[in-house]
């Protein structure tokens, strides 16, 4: 952790507040294929923890209640320096930051996705605000938008409290955006090239552990699914936490013909402090007995350190 020494007395900007914000004011018939900031802008003013990294969290709820048409809503974050009019350190990127919705969804759908942001330069100030956009057609709305910026370490009121060697284990994230098309395999494997992090548990034997990325169906039949991997050391390690979709995972709607994106946020407990894991996303499909076409645009783990 930059700036902070063993045996140092924490900082007040050490730990930053979280901000965030949601906006239900309506956004219907949106045209634009080119991310617009809507009305009203949904953005945040937030200064960077000594980590120099953040949880970037968005949110949205989208629909496109046009049986004709196939519009998938997509809100991503942007990130500039100081204000709206700073230089830009995060483009909006829905299939590497963002969230969307299935264009079949005639009703609103709600998700959320969190990723990390790191190489933030401590105690400058920054702005982020929820951008979004259309696939395309006419009829696709939003009735909600979320936007949070969390620093890391989390934590609770620690100023005033020596700084010991393994209380602040860095958060760790990987991401990778190779195409996997039209895999068939129904058990978890963790495909190529690999999505991993190593990570040191903290003293709380604690971590948020998030699963993510782009998943879809070009002809809207067979699920596929992302969950999280964690084992000792390295990649041949015991397993503590077997992959499984309905505890931890993440999947695309039934119906989705175009890519979703999204995460999933969950707490692991009982590490052993101090002793090194390694995680990764695996994929299995679902078999539902239609046409296997599910595919994959993006992967990513994030293992945050918990107090």
């Amino acid at each position: 952790m930059p700036d902070t020494l063993v045996g140092a007395t924490i900082k007040v900007d050490d730990f930053p507040p979280a901000v965030g914000v949601t906006e239900s004011t309506a956004n219907n018939n949106i045209t634009s294929t080119a991310y617009i900031t809507g009305s009203p802008t949904v953005a945040v003013t937030f200064t960077a923890p000594t980590s120099g990294a953040v949880l970037l969290t968005v949110g949205v709820g989208g629909r496109d209640n046009n049986a004709g048409s196939a519009s998938r809503v997509h809100l991503a974050p942007q990130v500039r320096e100081t204000n709206s009019s700073g230089a830009l350190v995060l483009s909006a990127d829905v299939t590497t930051r963002g969230v969307g919705t299935a264009g079949e969804s005639l009703d609103f759908a709600y998700r959320s996705r969190t990723t990390l942001l790191s190489g933030l330069t401590p105690g400058k100030v920054y702005y982020a605000q929820a951008l979004h956009k259309v696939s395309g057609g006419t009829t696709a709305d939003i009735n909600v938008r979320d936007l949070i910026v969390t620093p890391t370490p989390l934590g609770g009121n620690f100023a005033g409290l020596p700084i010991r060697a393994a209380d602040f284990p860095p958060p760790v994230w990987a991401q990778d955006t190779t195409a996997i098309n039209n895999p068939a395999i129904t058990s978890y494997i963790a495909g190529t090239p690999q999505v991993s992090v190593t990570f040191t548990a903290p003293p709380s034997g604690r971590i948020l552990l998030i699963v993510g990325g782009g998943l879809g169906n070009s002809a809207a039949s067979d699920r596929i699914a992302l969950s999280p991997e964690v084992r000792l050391t390295n990649s041949s390690g015991q397993i503590v936490l077997s992959p499984s979709v309905t505890s931890r995972g993440f999947t695309p709607d039934n119906c989705s013909s175009g890519f979703v994106y999204g995460s999933r946020e969950s707490v692991l407990e009982g590490l052993t402090p101090g002793q090194v894991y390694f995680a990764r996303v695996m994929y299995a499909v679902f078999d539902d007995g239609r046409t296997v076409t599910a595919d994959i645009s993006c992967r990513e783990i994030v293992a945050v350190p918990l107090p």
